[in-house]
């Protein structure tokens, strides 16, 4: 309340078409807008998360310092991670014969499709374990996202191309 009145709420407005209506609409939208936004880019940082606790998890501890064939091998095996789970999927639609788990199916062709042209073209991005500092603090993170910035990332092509 200011000086005795009720605040004015969309609710409460005199008329849909008014000034004061359309302004708390506009108000409301920009609130909306400004929260999607938000939660869009707290997306990407936990999507390149996800991948570096993968390669933190699936670096060999015996390996010192990667080499780019050990790299490129052990990006080998991180584009080749949804093996398992596709292979399942397939199996189930020759048994019951219907696509019950489609989505599922199709997130992960996609995901290979599109990591696997990446690798091909300009380069994965991953983490510079070329680099044995980098290598060690990978290996000692604990996964948090505030400390994404100090690990390096760099882009690794293909080593290979025919």
């Amino acid at each position: 309340m200011i000086n005795g009145k009720p605040k004015t709420t969309i609710l409460n407005a005199n008329h849909p078409n008014s000034r004061k209506t359309k302004q708390l609409i506009k108000t409301k939208h920009k609130i909306a807008f400004r929260d999607k936004k938000k939660y869009v880019n707290l997306a990407k940082p936990s999507l390149l998360c996800e991948k570096l606790i993968w390669f933190r998890d699936n670096i060999d501890n015996t390996i010192e310092q990667y080499t780019q064939d050990t790299l490129s091998s052990l990006i080998e095996k991180y584009l080749s991670r949804f093996d398992h789970e596709a292979s399942i999927i397939k199996a189930r639609h020759k048994d019951k014969g219907n696509r019950r788990f489609a989505s599922r199916e199709d997130v992960i062709r996609h995901t290979i499709e599109r990591e696997r042209e990446e690798y091909n073209t300009a380069g994965i991005e991953v983490p510079n374990i070329l680099e044995a500092s980098q290598l060690l603090y990978l290996r000692t993170w604990d996964g948090d996202i505030k400390y994404l910035p100090n690990i390096k990332i760099i882009r690794f092509r293909c080593l290979n191309i025919i």
